[in-house]
């Protein structure tokens, strides 16, 4: 059973849309810079709503920067914990952390379209010189999350799924740049934000798959791509 109508809802769609042994809500606050406590609320309504169906095991997607202890926690970040904290009680209860997902969505909030819709558009944005991210393709998620859910030692705890290797935000314009083939008017301000994670789970899954997500800028590249390209 799929919960939502976004990126993630329709990459497990075809899988899961009619098996009722699982939940997927997909259908949650997905701009880290949110603060509307009505839209908080909205997604503990419809979590609490689907968690309390029996024998089925439930996955919520989270973010990676729920685990980031060195960064003060935003409003974003407090109520993704508290989410986690629902889920992670019940009886099969699944959390996947993810990083900047890459795929086919009209969502001007994820981190890629907004770089290249500004690359695009002749628009001034700010970048972090120092700054790091993660991105992975919506494709190899729906690919790893079925083996992670099918394993029980994932069960009840909250599992990342990321790239090995983070990509400096500044190669990351560079990368938009050269596919779009037009430079963007970026101010670069001095700060470093690293983006380190254990996914060893993930890795070890996407490894078995040959995924590639060990491949440091060559993966980031290939997202990139095929989705901007």
């Amino acid at each position: 059973m799929i919960v939502g109508r976004g990126l993630l809802a329709e990459a497990f769609r075809a899988r899961y849309q009619d098996d009722e042994s699982v939940i997927i809500l997909a259908s949650g606050v997905s701009n880290s810079s949110e603060t509307d406590e009505g839209e908080f609320e909205r997604e503990n309504a419809l979590l609490k709503a689907n968690l309390l169906r029996d024998h089925t095991r439930f996955v919520y997607f989270s973010s990676c920067v729920v685990g980031f202890d060195h960064l003060p926690p935003s409003p974003y970040v407090r109520h993704k914990a508290r989410m986690e904290a629902l889920v992670l009680d019940r009886p099969g209860g699944f959390v996947f952390r993810l990083p900047q997902v890459v795929g086919r969505t009209s969502n001007p909030n994820t981190l890629t379209n907004y770089l290249a819709s500004h690359i695009i558009d002749g628009l001034d944005f700010t970048i972090y010189d120092g700054a790091e991210r993660n991105l992975v393709d919506i494709d190899d998620i729906a690919l790893i999350v079925p083996e992670l859910l099918a394993d029980p030692a994932n069960e009840r705890r909250s599992t990342v799924i990321a790239a090995r290797h983070p990509v400096a935000v500044t190669k990351l314009v560079s990368m938009l740049e050269e596919l779009l083939g037009k430079r963007g008017r970026a101010r670069i301000v001095p700060r470093r934000e690293a983006f380190q994670v254990d996914a060893t789970a993930a890795w070890k899954v996407a490894d078995r798959l040959g995924l590639g997500l060990d491949a440091g800028d060559h993966y980031a590249r290939k997202v990139l791509q095929k989705y901007y390209g």
